[in-house]
């Protein structure tokens, strides 16, 4: 078992080194935007590590499935799942607002990540987990963030695509005067996700993501000693659309303060 899960994050790593290649050879405000709906748009890049990552799995693992954010689903015989964001952080990978964007590859076994790798071309960051292997960046091992009071923890809050106003309740709670230091929106959940793995900052939440937007995420934050649930509080699991995350202290404290 040890083989085969060290056979599959290495082909996971050898996917998100092409696509980050792929990143940064269109990253900037030049890109032509694909408009999918009235508020959400794609870049070709999307599409291009969309086709490499699925193109690669069918190569490799021809019975396994495959969810990505671009293509409809493919059903193999297995219990294992790949799950693909081509681009997470669509904004700013083509607006330059800032470095939150990445791609990302995970994969489940049911319904449960058992290994995630997360490329952040722009930041020189790759984030790699395997269930029981610890949590890494670019090969050094990292690990959440041992802060427990509220009032000074730095978070990230998202919304999503979808069901955008979902989070304001959120976010006026967290911006009280007995919340927390800030929560910002980060127009990427993949990035901040793993700033939660690697301590940089505290805690994430998000009410409406994709799959692919945090599978690959979990396992690295799970992996870095952190408790990741959905937003009724139970343990995050492929399907999930919401994300709360931080050390399991705070977690708690964070659950016990917006009433989840």
């Amino acid at each position: 078992m040890e083989e085969q899960g060290s056979e599959l994050l290495k082909f996971a790593v050898e996917v998100a080194n092409e696509a980050g290649k792929n990143i940064m050879q269109y990253h900037g405000p030049q890109l032509e935007r694909d408009y999918t709906d009235k508020t959400h748009f794609k870049t070709l890049v999307d599409d291009k590590n969309d086709k490499l990552a699925r193109s690669e799995i069918a190569k490799r693992f021809p019975a396994h499935n495959i969810l990505s954010e671009e293509s409809a689903p493919r059903k193999g015989d297995s219990d294992l799942t790949w799950v693909v964001d081509g681009i997470d952080g669509t904004i700013n990978f083509s607006t330059g607002y800032n470095d939150h964007f990445s791609f990302a590859i995970g994969l489940c076994l049911g319904k449960t990540p058992i290994m995630g790798v997360i490329n952040a071309p722009k930041r020189g960051e790759l984030y790699a987990a395997e269930v029981g292997k610890g949590a890494f960046c670019n090969g050094k091992k990292i690990q959440v963030s041992n802060l427990t009071e509220i009032n000074k923890v730095l978070m990230g809050c998202d919304a999503g695509k979808f069901n955008r106003t979902a989070n304001l309740p959120y976010l006026e709670k967290l911006h009280s005067p007995n919340g927390v230091s800030c929560a910002c929106i980060n127009f990427c959940a993949s990035v901040p996700l793993c700033l939660v793995a690697s301590g940089v900052i505290h805690a994430y939440l998000a009410t409406s993501l994709n799959p692919e937007d945090m599978a690959a995420a979990v396992i690295i934050i799970r992996e870095a000693g952190g408790k990741v649930t959905n937003l009724k509080g139970t343990e995050w699991q492929l399907g999930d659309e919401s994300i709360l995350t931080a050390n399991p202290e705070l977690h708690q404290k964070l659950c016990d303060f917006l009433l989840i």
